[in-house]
């Protein structure tokens, strides 16, 4: 990414910290192109603001995309592999099939309308080309916002280079050329050299930088300059602005063109200079205005392919014990002086917070100077053992979060692994391609196991311990783990219903596994195989031999048997199983195992006929499957929650409810966390519901619940006044979008009308109004414009 201030958050778009500033050109011709064409690129040199314009872009753009406009930052992204993965990821396509991961990204998009902004391509053109092809093929309303320094050269594709920012006229600037600017200039050329989007963008940064920072005339003709001779690089003038905390804007100027005078661009030459050259020679130039120590460490730093916290910098960046402190004999880098250092580098804008101060990064361009910094300073082996440091810290990470994997706060650990996805990712790179360290890769891939089963990251996971294992050359009589490692790839291919590959892995364990945990997990995965295979009886006595306990894998064994007896008909025992899940679970705050038998219960008492005590162990396994972000959890818990509903006679709420679900299921192949067994259940489930409601009110439910992304639906599921027929809702069976389109067809106004006061795609508002006619058995506008009128005054004003 090249823009200087942006703060990741959760949602589509990150948000924008600084203000925005010019661009007016190039805002309506980006506009333009994304109405004319399906596939944009934002093509131009490093620095020179394609990030930031196609954020604005996509934000404008949003009101009229249906499903929204979605941010891919690739910055971090090394491993083309995993182009599809990430950008499915960023998009909520659960990872957890063992289909081909861009296949299911098409077929996710293929019936929706978005924006999709690929962030930072060049590193990964070729991939990024064939990704944006298969997408644009499968989905007809899809359109894809591009940033990259060269085009994707994909048939169909604008591209829009962008130029630096505008500058003011030669003529304009008058004194501007000369070496003072203290007769300053009069009001028109003022004006016009205030008019620039350079110099406005220079001002507002300074203004942050030095509150009170006002532009006066005799500080113009050397603004001006400035902006010139950093050629309108929106990242160059904002790194020259932070050095106004020390010099006056006439001075910075002074010191720029001795940079450029060392470089050799200086007047003659700088009509061939390059703005590559210029972006360098300003980066260069924060280089030289940094202590030797602060140089080490943003070199240092440039290991770090993403964000990073403290702790991690402090690890990383100091001396090793078994190293020269720095090899190009500087001051070195004790661990006592990595903060302050780091501060100091905040304080420059080298290095950028966020999180409220928790984490840091740099910017793709600083990081790439740092890392030309490092490979010049480190010789010797001094790159390698920091990249062995890197990989030690987070190998340590994963591994902590493995072993306190069976304990409170799992989702707190969860979700900083899923934070420090990017240097897991580089680390895991690191282990599976530098010789020697596959017995390291193998311990790290199976400690993040856990992780990537919950977040939905299965065929991820399975890539990862592919490579680990290939590139374990260990003897035999010393596995490594091997055996673990092969089990725990056989439990995620079981997962996406991959049954024969779960097989392979588990008869290639199956001789390593002498004892202990790993004949456990050997054990349980030939049981999970089976299970899934639909045959129970012999699943039965092999996820109930003894395992060892205190560990989560083998802890998963008692939801597994609590299913497979409700699955045969011995709920009493079923029941049993679960109760000793939550004794066990309860005993040290472990969560995971605990939603996955909360999940269990409710079925039992679904199959009991208690559909109420059912609904309230649905909510709770819904609320569990959301702290802990497992996806492949959250669909089963929208089955169970849509079975209740059926059986509780919500037919148009269970419908909704089994769409959502099955949007879920269809990312996620078929439903096979509990066999041919548990589909034959569900289908009967919703086969009833489906007869009562009728082809026509099912399809219409089921379509509207399709709709919801996961997060929309398990807030309807925990929404007890969703089933508003059963509490005399006026408004029932409306869903609140609905009621507020109701309300304004009503009051006259056309579906185009309506689009623009809700700020919502024209054809979306068709789409409603077609569902509203059909839940309310109408045929014309003026029905419900009548029905509208009979609801309470009260209601129709609250949605």
């Amino acid at each position: 990414m090249t823009s200087i201030a942006l703060e990741r958050q959760a949602g589509r778009l990150p948000a924008e910290v600084t203000r925005f500033v010019g661009r007016k050109r190039e805002l309506a011709e980006g506009a333009r192109l994304l109405e004319a064409s399906r596939l944009v690129t934002l093509t131009g040199t490093s620095g020179v603001g394609k990030t930031r314009l196609a954020l604005r872009l996509a934000g404008e753009a949003r009101p009229a995309f249906a499903d929204g406009a979605w941010f891919v930052d690739l910055s971090a992204l090394r491993d083309a592999e995993l182009l599809a993965h990430t950008v499915a990821e960023v998009l909520q396509v659960p990872d957890q099939s063992a289909r081909d991961r861009l296949d299911m990204l098409a077929d996710h998009v293929a019936d929706r309308e978005l924006l999709l902004v690929l962030d930072t391509c060049e590193h990964l053109v070729d991939a990024c080309a064939i990704l944006t092809e298969v997408l644009l093929r499968a989905a007809p309303r899809l359109h894809i916002l591009a940033t990259s320094r060269e085009s994707l050269d994909v048939l169909g594709e604008h591209t829009m280079v962008l130029p630096p920012l505008s500058l003011p006229d030669a003529a304009d600037a008058g004194s501007a050329g000369g070496s003072s600017g203290a007769e300053g200039v009069d009001g028109a050329e003022g004006e016009a050299i205030a008019a620039s989007d350079a110099v406005a963008l220079f001002v507002d940064r300074a203004a942050a930088v030095v509150p009170g920072f006002t532009l006066d005339d005799a500080d113009l003709p050397a603004v001006a300059r400035l902006c010139r001779r950093l050629d309108g690089i929106p990242l160059a003038i904002e790194l020259a602005a932070v050095r106004l905390r020390a010099l006056s804007v006439e001075q910075l100027v002074e010191r720029l063109d001795d940079r450029f005078r060392m470089l050799g661009t200086h007047r003659a030459q700088r009509a061939g200079r390059s703005r590559h050259q210029t972006l360098r020679a300003a980066v260069q130039w924060s280089h030289e205005l940094c202590t030797p120590r602060e140089v080490l460490l943003w070199a240092r730093l440039s290991v770090f392919p993403g964000g990073f916290d403290l702790a991690a910098a402090e690890f990383v960046c100091a001396d090793s014990d078994d190293a020269h402190p720095d090899a190009a004999g500087g001051p070195g880098m004790p661990a006592d002086t990595v903060y302050e250092t780091l501060a100091r580098l905040v304080e420059k804008s080298i290095v950028l917070r966020e999180e409220g101060g928790r984490r840091y990064r740099m910017l793709d361009t600083l990081r790439e100077y740092g890392g030309d910094l490092l490979a010049g300073r480190e010789t010797g082996g001094g790159l390698d053992r920091l990249r062995r440091r890197h990989r030690d810290w987070y190998l340590g990470l994963a591994l902590y979060a493995e072993a306190e994997a069976f304990g409170a706060d799992q989702a707190e650990r969860l979700g900083r692994l899923r934070r420090e996805q990017d240097n897991l990712r580089a680390a895991l790179d690191y282990s599976v391609t530098t010789p020697d360290e596959g017995p390291q890769a193998l311990r790290m891939a199976a400690a993040l196991a856990q992780f990537w089963f919950s977040a939905g990251l299965l065929g991820e996971g399975r890539i990862w311990l592919g490579k680990a294992l290939a590139a374990d050359s260990g003897p035999p009589e010393a596995p490594s783990g091997r055996a673990r490692a092969l089990c725990l790839a056989g439990l995620l291919a079981a997962l996406q219903g991959d049954l024969d590959a779960a097989e392979g892995f588990q008869t290639e364990a199956a001789p390593l596994a002498s004892g202990g945990l790993d004949r456990a997990y050997a054990v349980e995965l030939a049981g999970l195989v089976a299970f899934f295979r639909g045959d129970l009886e012999a699943a039965r006595p092999l996820l109930a031999e003894p395992a060892p306990g205190g560990d989560i894998w083998t802890m998963l064994r008692l939801p597994l048997l609590a299913a497979l007896h409700c699955l045969t008909g011995d709920i009493d025992k079923a029941l049993e199983y679960c109760e000793e899940c939550r004794v066990v679970s309860a005993a040290c705050g472990e969560q995971w195992c605990l939603a996955y038998a909360t999940w269990v219960r409710g079925l039992a008492f679904c199959l009991q006929g208690e559909p109420r005590k059912a609904e309230v162990e649905a909510r709770q396994t819904l609320h569990l499957m959301r702290a802990l972000n497992d996806r492949l959890g959250g669909a089963m818990a929208l089955d169970l929650a849509a079975g209740c509903a059926g059986f509780t006679g919500s037919y148009e709420r269970s419908a909704r409810l089994f769409g959502a679900a099955d949007r879920m299921w269809r990312t996620v192949g078929a439903p096979m966390f509990f066999g041919p067994a548990y589909l034959a259940l569900r289908d009967v489930v919703a086969g009833d519901v489906k007869a009562t409601l009728g082809e026509r009110g099912w399809q219409v439910f089921h379509d509207e619940g399709r709709r919801l992304s996961l997060d929309e639906a398990i807030e309807h599921a925990l929404d007890t006044r969703s089933r508003s027929a059963a509490d005399g809702d006026p408004w029932a069976p409306l869903t609140r979008r609905e009621r507020e389109i109701a309300a304004l067809v009503a009051q006259g106004l056309s579906n185009r009308q309506i689009s623009q006061r809700l700020v919502i795609a024209k054809r979306t508002v068709d789409s409603h109004l077609e569902h509203i006619l059909a839940k309310l058995e109408m045929a014309s506008r003026t029905q419900i414009a009548a029905w509208v009128a009979e609801r309470p005054h009260s209601v129709r004003g609250d949605f």
